[in-house]
């Protein structure tokens, strides 16, 4: 008897849609609450450690770090409030990179290896802070409902973990440990605070480490956009010594006449000196937005880039200083850099104050010496 009446032709949806050129490069994007899944167990930790760059740059913390491999003691990552270290407040985050959302089975282990270690003074527990202020479960997943409404009724999550204590939490501690719940560690078990067991959702991690200088680099995407820059002040900063320097140099070369003072400039020049001025400061805006939003050596890659594409300009010979520091910055506004991650909120302004930035590092120079 023939089966063909079961079966009816279909095609894919995706060949109803319009592709967009960004979807013909990179294909249908997947959102980075997605991608968390699909990451290893260390880039799981990397990534814990870089949302927690978020609460230290709002001054939450000092210092992070991570305490990866077998003897971690249930240390995987841990923030620290001060310099001191163990020695004044610290938090523990626990990294738990599993396909599910996390079943009590999966924390009974942890929750008795902070207990038994910060009892026994186990180091780094012997310190003046033995136990941390809290212990954060983090997992792509999430939490289950069971341990969800352990972490919010800690009064009762610590009477389940007493009933399975022999069977769940010891033999997780370690090998061949024994530590039955009686005498001081009984004692110290009643007493320990079990409010400090937390968790984060997927959400909320995704949403803080947007915040952070290795989103984009991790999960793709758009920078967010930049604020205007704010206009020169009236008299320039110290930090601008050297390019000025520099150009008032060039304007002596031009003109014959020893200029070191803008009451030395003529009103045409007085308008091309203010403009360089608001360029350098398009160029320091755009330096730090980079500084907040994406990783070490961007804008140095950037300044690179500028840099190799108007050197060759820079050296060739001109009648004076002034022309080379037009035809220099003219090419910088014309450079791609499209090959940098500040492509996209890079502007032309910025490449020509790059220049003068160049120039205070003594990267490039104007006037040439005979």
């Amino acid at each position: 008897m023939s089966n063909e009446g079961l079966f009816r032709e279909t095609e894919p949806e995706t060949r109803h849609i319009v592709p967009t050129a960004e979807q013909m490069r990179s294909g249908i994007p997947i959102l980075p609450v997605k991608l968390l899944e699909v990451l290893s167990p260390d880039d799981w930790e990397a990534f814990t450690e870089e949302w927690l760059t978020f609460h230290k740059n709002n001054g939450a913390y000092r210092s992070i770090r991570r305490y990866s491999g077998p003897g971690d003691l249930g240390l995987d990552v841990v923030a620290f409030t001060t310099e001191a270290g163990f020695e004044e407040t610290w938090d523990s985050y626990q990294c738990k990179h599993y396909d599910h959302a996390l079943y009590p089975a999966d924390v009974y282990g942890e929750v008795g290896k902070i207990i038994y270690h910060s009892f026994q003074r186990t180091p780094p527990f012997n310190q003046a802070c033995r136990s941390p202020r809290r212990h954060v479960f983090v997992s792509p997943h999430g939490v289950g409902i069971t341990v969800g409404r352990f972490l919010k009724d800690p009064i009762r999550f610590k009477e389940e973990v007493r009933k399975i204590w022999e069977s769940n939490c010891v033999p997780k501690i370690g090998t061949s440990i024994v530590a039955p719940l009686e005498g001081a560690l009984l004692e110290y078990f009643d007493d320990f605070d079990f409010s400090i067991f937390e968790d984060r959702t997927a959400v909320e991690l995704i949403e803080e480490h947007a915040q952070t200088v290795f989103h984009a680099a991790r999960f793709g995407g758009v920078l967010p956009p930049r604020e205007e820059p704010e206009p020169p002040p009236l008299e320039p900063t110290e930090a601008e010594s050297l390019y000025l320097r520099k150009l008032f140099d060039a304007y002596s070369d031009n003109t014959g006449q020893t200029i070191t003072v803008v009451d030395d400039l003529s009103p045409d020049l007085l308008v091309h000196h203010d403009r360089q001025r608001v360029l350098f400061y398009c160029a320091e805006q755009l330096r730090n937005f980079a500084r907040d939003r994406t990783p070490p050596r961007t804008f140095d890659s950037l300044q690179d880039d500028v840099y190799n594409g108007v050197i060759d300009v820079c050296e060739a010979a001109y009648a004076d200083a002034l022309v080379r520091l037009r035809t220099t910055i003219s090419t910088a506004g014309q450079i791609d850099v499209s090959g940098n991650a500040l492509v996209g909120v890079t502007k032309v302004a910025d490449k020509q104050g790059i220049c003068h930035q160049l120039a205070n590092d003594d990267r490039l120079t104007w006037k040439r010496e005979p």
